[in-house]
């Protein structure tokens, strides 16, 4: 993807684009976004230890990067993007001095939800729990996790899901947009799980929320 049109034809294209991905309300304001702040923009492929990140600029790249998982439902894809858009925003008011999720983090992050809740971006449905979630600085944790699960849910109304953070320790699964290969889970942390692909023995790290397949089922 374009991180900034230069016609009037790739403007078109880089909308569709995010329209594959958006509420469609958002594609616009996202859109703007993006291209004000010259973002080299990325839809990447479903990763198992995180759904979204962003790279501030470096010496080799002097720009700002944020990517996003291709896998998420559009309000679930719009969520984790602002959590991307909010570490950009710490860093053009901070710099590098500040730590990654602290409360400079937090409050732009806040700031940016409540924008765009405000601009109806959101399903007003999830209101209650998105209240809570940004009541205050730290924001509340639990009810985050609610509500990208709700969220999800919004988007996939007849999907029944099972996510990681269900399972207890030592239960084999399988990622369900990936599933030809075998985990286990080894160890809780605070949102992602160390996990074991049985055949490699290697270790990973896997969101709490990702959704999965018991081995068993």
């Amino acid at each position: 993807m374009p991180q900034q049109p230069t016609s009037d034809n790739k403007a078109e294209q880089y909308r569709a684009t995010l329209a594959r991905y958006l509420p469609p309300s958002a594609v616009e304001p996202i859109f703007n976004y993006l291209n004000a702040n010259s973002v080299h923009f990325h839809i990447s492929r479903q990763r198992t230890s995180k759904l979204g990140d962003y790279r501030m600029p470096q010496p080799r790249h002097n720009y700002n990067e944020i990517s996003v998982n291709g896998d998420l439902s559009p309000h679930f894809f719009l969520l984790v993007l602002l959590h991307e858009m909010a570490h950009l925003e710490t860093f053009k008011a901070y710099g590098r001095t500040v730590q990654a999720h602290g409360h400079e983090w937090q409050q732009q992050y806040r700031n940016l939800l409540i924008q765009y809740f405000n601009d109806g971006h959101f399903p007003p449905v999830v209101y209650p729990l998105f209240k809570k979630y940004i009541s205050r600085i730290p924001l509340n944790r639990a009810a985050g996790e609610e509500l990208e699960r709700q969220l999800r849910q919004i988007d996939n109304p007849t999907a029944s899901e099972i996510l990681l953070k269900d399972l207890p320790v030592d239960t084999l699964f399988r990622l369900k947009n990936k599933p030809g290969l075998v985990f286990k889970v080894v160890e809780k942390r605070r949102t992602r799980y160390r996990c074991v692909e049985q055949t490699t023995k290697m270790a990973y790290l896997v969101s709490g929320n990702a959704p999965i397949i018991p081995e068993n089922q």
